[in-house]
């Protein structure tokens, strides 16, 4: 069922994570993400500074308590220093401005947009 949900990838060289979000979610589902997510960035040594790109756009909007989940069991992962997150829907896109208030976050509308901005983040 996780694989389903969502895949991950995290190339070392560039210090990016990349989350692919493959539907929405419910609150259940979030705590298998948490643990597979933690698992990853275990294995992978992700570490506080990376950079994040999580694709949402096979997704539409979030049900309050999966973003209230979200919000409580994310709390303990390392900081991004740069987060792009790509949302099509506008109610999905307006739900991640009015959620993600960090200031190194950007909202993009495609992969390759998120993907160049994280990477001139990582140049300079």
């Amino acid at each position: 069922m996780a694989a389903t949900m969502y895949s991950f990838q995290f190339d070392p060289m560039a210090d990016l994570l990349e989350i692919r979000w493959h539907r929405t979610f419910t609150p259940a589902d979030v705590l298998v993400y948490k643990h597979e997510l933690m698992r990853r960035f275990l294995d992978a040594r992700v570490r506080p500074g990376h950079r994040l790109m999580i694709d949402m756009s096979a997704c539409g909007a979030q049900m309050q308590d999966t973003l209230a989940a979200l919000a409580d069991h994310m709390r303990p992962f390392p900081k991004a220093s740069r987060i792009a997150m790509v949302a099509v829907s506008p109610v999905l896109r307006a739900q991640v401005r009015r959620v993600m208030k960090q200031p190194y976050m950007t909202l993009f509308d495609d992969v390759q947009a998120a993907r160049a901005w994280l990477m001139d983040a990582a140049a300079a």
